[in-house]
C-alpha cells in the first residue's frame, strides 16, 4: 500500500529537494494548427455497420498518445521528418469488441494530414491485426487473437523506417472458456515499403497503411490470471503493464548495439505482491525477444514496487531506464538504471529525487506519476529525467546528470505557474542538444472544478537559452477542453489516459517538435457529463467524443 507523509512535512522535505528555475525567457516556439488525428465517420453512435478499424464514431474515446518521427524520407513529400506515426488507447471498435484496441495513425506530410479518401496519399488510420472480430489471415495468425482488448501503446521507427507498435493485450474480465494467459506485452512490425498502396479496412479486417506492410506480431512478456478474477481485489496473478520501447538508431560505428530494440514493462505480482520493472531486447528488428529480466531491484533502499518505466538510448548505445519506486515510508522516488553492454548487465538503481505523488486534488481523472528520461544527442553522459511532484499543487520538474546518471543536479521547475493550478503528465525528448518538455496544464481554469485543460510546452538549450533556464511556457492547444467529463464506466468515470508524448528532430535549421494529446473539445459543452451517476447513454449527441489531437512546433536553436 502506498502511504504519504503529512502535507506539512512533505512540503518541508520537497522544499529541500525541488528548486525553481533561475529565470525564464520570452517564448519563441511557433505552434502550428491543432490537427485532429482521429478519423471520425460522423456517426454519433457508430453501430456495427458503420465502424471499422479505419473509422471512429463520434462517441468513442481515445487517449494515452505516443508519437514517433521516421528517419526515412516521405514518399509523398520527399522530406525527412515528414513520416509521423502515432497510437493511443482507441475505443472505436467497442460496438464490435466491447473494448479498446491498438491503432496506428499515420501522416506522410509532417503531421498536416492523418486521414482522407482513397488512395490515402497523406494519412491513414488503421488497427493492429488480431482484434476479437478479426477473421483475416493476419488476424487469425496473430498471437493476440482471443484477447479482449489492447492498450498502453508505444510506437517507434527503426533506422530503416520500419514501424514498430508495442503495447499490452488482455482479457478485462474472466469469462468462462477464456484462456489463462490473459495479459501479454507485444510488438507488431510493419516493413517500410515505399510505393505499396493502402488496403481498405472492414469490420473483420484491418487495412494496411500506405507504404507499410504488416510483418507479424511477437509476444515480449506474458502474464496469467491477472486482470479481473472474481472475488479478488487487485491483480491476482502476474499482470504485465505500461510498456515502453526504444530503438538504438545510432550507426554501427557509434554503437555496438546499433539496431537493437529495447522493451520494458512492469510485472504486477499477485493482489499485494511486488511490481518489478523487467527488460527485454531484440537483435532482429523486433521479431524475437530475450526473456524479461528484472532490472529495478537492489540499490541502497531497494525498489520492489515500481511503475512507469521509460527508456532512452545514448549516442554511444548506453541504455538508460527511469521509473518510479513506491516507498513504504511515505514519499516515492524517481530511479534510474543503465546498461553499457546492450542490456546484458545493469547498474544498481540511482535515486534521482524524492517526490510526493498523490492523486491530484480536485481532479476527477487519474493522475499517476511516471518518470521520463532522455539523453543528449552527442554527449552520452548528459542525461535528463523529468517527472511531476506535488507540493500544494503539481508542477513539472527536470534534473540533469553530467556523469552518465551516477549523480544528478538540483531539480528545476519547468513550468512557469501563474497560480496554484496543477501541471501533470510531462513528456520529454532531446534534439540538437535542446531538451523539449510538454505537459497538461490547468492554468486557464477559472473555477475550483478544474474545467479547463490545455497542453503547454517549454525547452532549454534552445532559442539561445541554456540549462537550467527554461523558455517561457508556450500554449500548444488553441482551445481549452474540459477533462472531467465522465466518459467511462457507463458515464461514471473521468479518464484522460496516464501519459502523452512528444517527439522532435533537427532539420538543420530548427527543431521540429510533434506533440500529441487526448482532447475533449469535440464534446458539446451541454453534453459533458460531470455526474458520477450512471449514464447518459453513449449515443447522446457526442457526449463521449474524446479524440487525439496533435500540433507541430518550430523551435529555434
Amino acid at each position: 500500500m502506498r502511504r504519504h507523509l503529512p502535507l506539512a512535512l512533505t512540503l518541508v522535505l520537497l522544499a529541500c529537494a525541488l528548486v525553481f528555475a533561475p529565470g525564464v525567457q520570452a517564448s519563441h516556439a511557433i505552434v502550428g494548427p491543432n490537427t485532429k488525428v482521429t478519423d471520425d465517420n460522423n456517426n454519433v453512435d457508430g453501430g456495427i455497420a458503420n465502424v471499422t478499424p479505419s473509422k471512429d464514431a463520434q462517441n468513442r474515446q481515445s487517449n494515452e498518445t505516443t508519437v514517433s518521427i521516421s528517419p526515412a524520407a516521405s514518399p509523398v513529400t520527399g522530406q525527412v521528418g515528414d513520416i509521423v506515426a502515432e497510437s493511443a488507447n482507441d475505443y472505436r471498435l467497442v460496438p464490435h469488441t466491447g473494448d479498446t484496441w491498438m491503432p496506428i495513425y499515420l501522416s506522410l506530410d509532417g503531421g498536416a494530414t492523418w486521414f482522407g479518401s482513397p488512395p490515402f496519399p497523406n494519412g491513414y488510420n488503421t488497427m493492429v491485426p488480431g482484434f476479437p472480430t478479426d477473421t483475416s489471415a493476419a488476424g487469425l495468425a496473430s498471437p493476440l487473437l482471443g484477447l479482449d482488448g489492447a492498450g498502453d501503446p508505444v510506437i517507434r521507427f527503426d533506422r530503416s523506417g520500419n514501424l514498430l507498435v508495442g503495447g499490452i493485450a488482455f482479457n478485462r474480465n474472466f469469462d468462462p472458456g477464456e484462456r489463462p494467459l490473459d495479459t501479454v506485452s507485444f510488438v507488431a512490425r510493419y516493413q517500410y515499403t515505399a510505393g505499396t498502396p493502402a488496403t481498405a479496412s472492414t469490420t473483420t479486417s484491418a487495412g494496411s497503411p500506405p507504404h507499410f506492410t504488416y510483418q507479424g506480431t511477437s509476444i515480449v512478456d506474458r502474464g496469467a490470471i491477472g486482470f479481473a478474477v472474481p472475488g479478488v481485489v487487485g491483480f491476482a496473478g502476474n499482470f504485465t503493464d505500461k510498456p515502453w520501447m526504444e530503438v538504438d538508431l545510432n550507426s554501427p560505428s557509434a554503437s555496438a548495439c546499433s539496431g537493437n530494440v529495447y522493451f520494458a514493462d512492469t510485472n504486477f505480482h499477485g493482489a499485494r505482491g511486488s511490481s518489478p520493472v523487467v527488460f527485454s531486447r531484440s537483435t532482429d528488428g523486433g521479431t524475437t525477444w530475450s526473456s524479461p529480466r528484472t532490472i529495478s531491484s537492489g540499490g541502497p533502499e531497494g525498489a520492489s514496487h515500481n511503475q512507469g518505466a521509460d527508456i532512452a538510448v545514448a549516442p554511444n548505445g548506453t541504455v538508460y531506464v527511469a521509473f518510479e519506486a513506491f516507498s513504504q515510508q511515505g514519499l516515492d522516488t524517481i530511479n534510474l538504471v543503465k546498461s553499457t553492454d546492450c542490456g546484458s548487465h545493469w547498474s544498481q538503481p540511482v535515486i534521482v529525487n524524492t517526490i510526493d505523488a498523490p492523486q491530484a486534488p480536485g481532479v476527477a481523472f487519474r493522475t499517476p506519476t511516471f518518470a521520463f528520461v532522455a539523453t543528449d544527442t552527442t554527449d552520452s553522459n548528459l542525461v535528463y529525467v523529468a517527472y511531476q511532484s506535488f507540493a500544494g499543487d503539481y508542477d513539472i520538474y527536470a534534473q540533469r546528470s553530467t556523469d552518465g546518471g551516477a549523480s544528478f543536479g538540483s531539480a528545476v521547475q519547468v513550468n512557469d505557474d501563474p497560480g496554484a493550478r496543477h501541471q501533470v503528465f510531462p513528456t520529454i525528448e532531446v534534439s540538437n542538444h535542446a531538451l523539449h518538455v510538454a505537459w497538461y496544464d490547468f492554468r486557464n481554469s477559472t473555477t475550483p472544478t478544474n474545467e479547463a485543460l490545455d497542453v503547454y510546452y517549454s525547452c532549454t538549450n534552445c532559442n539561445g537559452i541554456s540549462w537550467p533556464t527554461f523558455d517561457a511556457s508556450t500554449r500548444v492547444t488553441n482551445v481549452s477542453h474540459n477533462p472531467e467529463c465522465r466518459m467511462f464506466g457507463g458515464g461514471t468515470v473521468a479518464f484522460h489516459g496516464d501519459y502523452n508524448e512528444l517527439d522532435a528532430f533537427w532539420n538543420g535549421t530548427n527543431n521540429i517538435v510533434h506533440v500529441a494529446w487526448a482532447d475533449n473539445r469535440d464534446v458539446p459543452a451541454a453534453q459533458c457529463d460531470l455526474s458520477d451517476d450512471p449514464g447518459p447513454a453513449s449515443n447522446n449527441i457526442g457526449n463521449r467524443n474524446q479524440n487525439i489531437y496533435e500540433a507541430t512546433l518550430v523551435v529555434g536553436p
